[in-house]
């Protein structure tokens, strides 16, 4: 049970970010030999019930920073880290954003949505960015300081199920049933309205079986189970979606194919397979942000990601040897690369010696993915009115057979109405 607890808390995720203990830590200390520090501000829980869960998160995240120093990816420049741990706590998330504001950060880097949602109008009172992993709609009435690189989950939704009727699904069988079980929580919330308004609008492709949501750190889910057992397609996240499938199992149906549309079975992909193995997501459809390590020779993000966990987290070696590589790889290559990519082209823009909060929001609000470091990525951004980043998704599947959960090649764009 304790091992569960620290794992729960990774629902509260957007999808997506030090492995040090503390509350600062310096990547690549002061600036030397005239070189120019810039400092960026990261809040997260790094010793609470979360981080076993958000280890591989922060751990990208503080190698991208190492990285870049290591490299001299911006000549001239050393970026540091300042870090505050929440203990995944709420009451520390505004005593943890007035000190990282004091270290004079550019930008603040937040991995769970509750402490984006917090820290969102003091950001906006002090006009500095925010860049999150997940939010909701209402950062964009109107739009301000605070910045998403995933979209929202009922936009998410609408494309996974569009995508699954005309890919998946065979017509002749009239209306698929689709169920999702999950936490009283705000995002289990906002899954369960993306899809019931999905099957609303479209009776003809999708039945939603509902279910009361379970109280939030519950682990079992055998009356929810019971009630979804008939269901062709099933969801939930991470990670009590392992639980879920494990009593689902139990009813003696194995039809239904799981669909993620946040990415969470890529987060929880480890824990699943240990409790339920692979044969229970054969088939399973997710959509991602971001390619996979498979794809690095058509893109040279992942290329990096790969040759940042062989340098700093396997000694050089094999990508066993750090078994949440494709949570790493998959943080990495979203939300940490732009945070970054926005602080690069901000000091081209301006100068090292001129770069402010306010310099760093006027290039993120016009920021697009669109150069080399994005090859074979759609174009995706930021503009004048949207703070969302996520427009297209990837397809992911699992092969059961193969053990593989892979990108098929395909990017979708995201749709805003059912």
């Amino acid at each position: 049970m304790k091992n569960f607890a620290k794992r729960v808390t990774i629902v509260l995720l957007g999808l997506v970010l030090v492995a040090t203990l503390g509350v600062g830590f310096g990547c690549g200390g002061g600036g030397g030999g005239g070189e120019v520090t810039i400092k960026i501000g990261l809040m997260t829980d790094l010793t609470g019930a979360a981080s076993p869960s958000l280890r591989p998160i922060v751990d990208a995240f503080v190698d991208t920073a190492r990285y870049y120093n290591d490299e001299k990816l911006i000549p001239g420049v050393k970026i540091k880290l300042s870090t505050w741990d929440t203990h995944f706590d709420t009451a520390r998330v505004i005593p943890g954003y007035d000190w990282l504001k004091s270290q004079g950060v550019k930008v603040i880097s937040l991995v769970l949505a509750t402490d984006a949602a917090i820290v969102r109008p003091f950001a906006e009172r002090d006009k500095i960015s925010a860049i999150c992993s997940g939010a909701t709609p209402d950062i964009e009435n109107p739009p301000g300081w605070l910045f998403s690189t995933a979209g929202f989950s009922e936009r998410g939704w609408n494309t996974m199920l569009k995508w699954v009727w005309d890919n998946e699904w065979d017509h002749g069988k009239g209306p698929a049933k689709i169920g999702y079980g999950g936490w009283n929580t705000q995002i289990d919330h906002e899954h369960v309205e993306g899809i019931k308004n999905y099957a609303a609008a479209h009776p003809d492709q999708f039945t939603y079986v509902p279910c009361a949501l379970s109280p939030a750190g519950t682990a079992d889910f055998t009356s929810v189970a019971a009630t979804l057992k008939d269901c062709d397609y099933l969801s939930g996240s991470a990670p009590h979606e392992a639980y879920l499938v494990r009593d689902y199992l139990a009813t003696g149906q194995t039809k239904a194919k799981l669909l993620d549309a946040n990415g969470s079975l890529c987060a929880n992909l480890a824990f699943m397979v240990k409790m339920n193995g692979w044969q229970c997501m054969d088939g399973a459809i997710s959509m991602m942000l971001c390619l996979g390590l498979d794809e690095r020779d058509i893109s040279p993000l992942t290329q990096r990601m790969y040759d940042m966990l062989l340098k700093y987290r396997t000694g050089g070696g094999d990508l066993s040897k750090y078994a949440d590589y494709l949570i790493y790889e998959a943080a990495g290559a979203s939300t940490t690369a732009v945070v970054f990519d926005i602080l690069d082209r901000c000091i081209k823009e301006v100068g090292a010696e001129n770069v402010s909060s306010q310099a760093y929001y006027n290039e993120a609000i016009k920021y697009q993915a669109d150069d080399e470091l994005w090859k074979n990525y759609p174009v995706m951004g930021f503009s004048q009115t949207s703070r969302v980043m996520g427009q297209f998704y990837a397809i992911w599947k699992v092969n059961a057979a193969e053990q593989s959960y892979r990108w098929i090649g395909e990017w979708v764009p995201s749709r805003e109405e059912p």
